[in-house]
């Protein structure tokens, strides 16, 4: 067992401590949507849980906490409303995340990919892997970063879509239209609906 930030951990603290920075700056309240920015972080737990009840009403994807542990881990973490925002909680699920793509994969840079996509090459081709181990460089964490207050909490968050998406949050999945298709709307086509 391992400890980072005064939370046991089951991986080396180097290698969380890294992955902690690129996730989300060791913010605890982080929130991260998948496909989209919001306009600002939330700078409570308070806040961070009004925003989850709403993304998951919303079903959007998400990931929470310092350690950015995905939704989808959440059943099998025991992560819920009341404690996915907790540091020592959500660290040592992220951890036990981490350890389990190594486990697989044998190999720490294979296991951030693991990490950030749940397979051990979109995090290459995204440059996640390389984000960590620039991380890597750096003096393991030693204390959070708090959001700050200075904006006001009554300033709403709002959801700014990547630019794949449209206005309103929508996924716009870009496909190739099938060789019917192509070929319906050929001139020279003579096939009809």
């Amino acid at each position: 067992m391992f400890e980072l930030l005064a939370c046991p951990i089951v991986v080396p603290p180097e290698h969380m401590s890294a992955i902690v920075r690129t996730e989300s700056q060791a913010n605890p309240f982080a929130v991260g949507v998948v496909g989209h920015n919001l306009s600002r972080q939330p700078t409570s737990q308070n806040e961070a849980k009004k925003l989850v009840a709403q993304l998951a009403k919303d079903k959007m994807n998400y990931s929470v906490g310092v350690a950015q542990v995905n939704q989808v881990n959440f059943s099998n973490y025991g992560l819920n409303i009341n404690n996915m925002f907790e540091l020592c909680t959500n660290l040592n699920v992220g951890s036990r995340i981490l350890k389990s793509c190594y486990e697989r994969y044998k190999s720490w840079e294979k296991a951030y990919s693991c990490y950030y996509a749940g397979n051990d090459q979109t995090g290459f081709h995204h440059g996640y892997v390389n984000n960590v181990l620039k991380n890597m460089t750096l003096p393991i964490l030693k204390n959070l970063n708090l959001p700050t207050t200075q904006r006001s909490n009554d300033t709403p968050i709002r959801l700014i879509p990547h630019q794949n998406q449209k206005e309103g949050g929508q996924f716009i999945q870009e496909t190739k239209p099938t060789l019917r298709q192509r070929r319906l709307s050929s001139p020279l086509s003579v096939l009809t609906d």
